[in-house]
């Protein structure tokens, strides 16, 4: 709890169990997308730690108005990345909501001497980014007509995409820290990485930084989420910006759902991360470093 790690962790059978749990209303109208979207969310904090699922339970609010075949289609989509996932399914729970919600509960596993916490970081480790920034900005380009969701489809599709193969790469290549970018946005969630330290902070290149399509545009136009407003806020003086406008770094506080993993490797293990990222198909870049001090340096 001291450092807010992604998952909760217990010495269980040799090593540690994990548990996490997550779910939200819909971000995007297609059910069976949203499913996968919300349970590959939710998978993300055991891959964070560089753990393994083993089950995972259904959360479910639903209107009693709508029809079942949209509750059949969200589930079947959750189905979908937790088999994927190589965990099973234990059943769930539901209640009469008046608006949709979907989730999991989620119980992993991780040998003691493989765990990836977001503590650990050191001055010298490259940080690098495994998904594209900016799905908040464009859901909420969507809800607004400015875009559709035939737009944004490679942005969803990554959002549903499982952090499985990052995770794998991350733990053969010596990470000092990770974890999955959300709600808080990237910078909110290096801000978590690297208070868990002492005497540590980040210059990040913004240039370097990869973004979905579309996104710089909307941001600059003003059209992002509330809580992208929030997480600026709540960092305060935290970060600073050298040479990049506040438009500019308006992606950098993005809340996204179902994110990339955001991993801190020492400089003489980055290519061999980048290489084992590549071979399973992962587009990684690396968006900065940690250095001695405190708080984050954006530059261009």
């Amino acid at each position: 709890m001291d450092t807010r790690d992604d998952a909760g962790f217990i010495p269980f059978g040799g090593g540690l169990l994990l548990q996490s749990v997550d779910f939200f209303p819909p971000i995007v109208d297609d059910p069976y997308k949203f499913g996968q979207i919300a349970a590959a969310n939710a998978l993300s904090d055991i891959y964070a730690m560089g753990g393994e699922p083993l089950t995972a339970m259904n959360l479910v609010g639903f209107p009693a108005n709508l029809e079942m075949a949209i509750l059949r289609d969200i589930l079947a989509g959750g189905l979908s990345k937790i088999a994927e996932s190589g965990a099973k399914l234990c059943g769930g729970h539901s209640v009469e909501d008046a608006e949709p919600k979907y989730g999991l509960s989620v119980t992993g596993f991780v040998e003691t001497d493989k765990v990836v916490r977001n503590e650990g970081a050191e001055a010298g480790d490259a940080l690098v980014l495994t998904k594209p920034l900016g799905f908040g900005i464009l859901t909420t380009a969507v809800k607004r007509e400015l875009v559709t969701e035939d737009d944004i489809e490679a942005a969803i599709n990554a959002a549903a995409t499982l952090n499985k193969s990052a995770a794998e790469a991350m733990k053969e290549n010596d990470a000092s820290a990770a974890t999955d970018v959300t709600g808080y946005g990237f910078l909110g969630h290096l801000a978590e990485m690297l208070r868990a330290n002492e005497g540590i902070g980040a210059v990040v290149r913004l240039s370097e930084v990869p973004v979905h399509e579309r996104v710089a545009k909307l941001a600059a136009d003003g059209c992002y989420p509330g809580g992208l407003k929030n997480n600026r806020e709540y960092l305060g003086g935290y970060v600073a910006s050298d040479g990049v406008s506040d438009e500019e770094a308006l992606p950098l506080f993005d809340p996204q759902t179902s994110g990339g993993l955001l991993i801190s490797v020492p400089e003489d293990s980055k290519a061999s991360l980048l290489r084992a990222l590549d071979v399973r198909g992962v587009s990684a870049a690396v968006v900065g470093e940690v250095v001695s001090g405190s708080g984050v340096r954006v530059v261009s």
